[in-house]
Parts: structure tokens; C-alpha cells; sequence
């Protein structure tokens, strides 16, 4: 379970928490007048998430690609000459934002 420690107790004594997190590997919350504000989080947890979320990007990636290149051809845009500018433009378009 998470520890609850005020921004406080946490300024007081941030070497000891950030010893405890490195050691137990437990998230700390930290609280501003009662309410959870930030957290300190052991870093491995941070290299899991990018991990997973990597992972879960590229097969993204490699599931919409066909789409996107029939998408593409249909639009008579060649892929070879589509810049990341004119990525976001189309994007944007495909939102409504433009």
C-alpha cells in the first residue's frame, strides 16, 4: 500500500523518503492540505511504464500502418513526400482543427 506523508514531512525529510522508496520500491503520496498533490515513485515503475507504452505504440504502429497507407493513396498523397509538418496539418484536418 502507498504511504501518505504530507509535502511537509516530506520536505523534512525527503532524504529518508527517497531512501525508503529506493529500498521497499513503494510509492510515496505526497499531501497538500490533505489532498494527494505529486508522488514519489520508485524509477523502476517509471522504466516499466515507457516500456509498456513503447510496446504498445509500435504494435499500434504496425496494425494501422496498412490503413494509413491505403488512406493515403486514396488521398493521391504520396507517403515518400509527406513531412512531419504536413503530418500534423492532416492530422489537425482529421480532427476538425483546421
Amino acid at each position: 500500500m502507498n504511504q501518505l506523508v504530507s509535502a511537509t514531512f516530506a520536505r523534512n525529510n525527503f532524504s529518508n523518503l527517497l531512501d525508503q522508496v529506493v529500498a521497499e520500491k513503494k510509492t510515496v503520496i505526497l499531501l497538500r492540505k490533505s489532498q494527494p498533490q505529486a508522488a514519489i515513485v520508485p524509477y523502476e515503475d517509471i522504466e516499466i511504464k515507457e516500456k509498456n507504452w513503447q510496446r504498445e505504440f509500435n504494435q499500434a504502429m504496425k496494425e494501422t500502418r496498412p490503413y494509413f497507407l491505403r488512406w493515403l493513396k486514396k488521398q493521391k498523397i504520396n507517403p515518400k513526400e509527406l513531412t512531419e509538418e504536413k503530418l500534423y496539418e492532416l492530422i489537425d484536418r482529421a480532427a476538425g482543427r483546421n
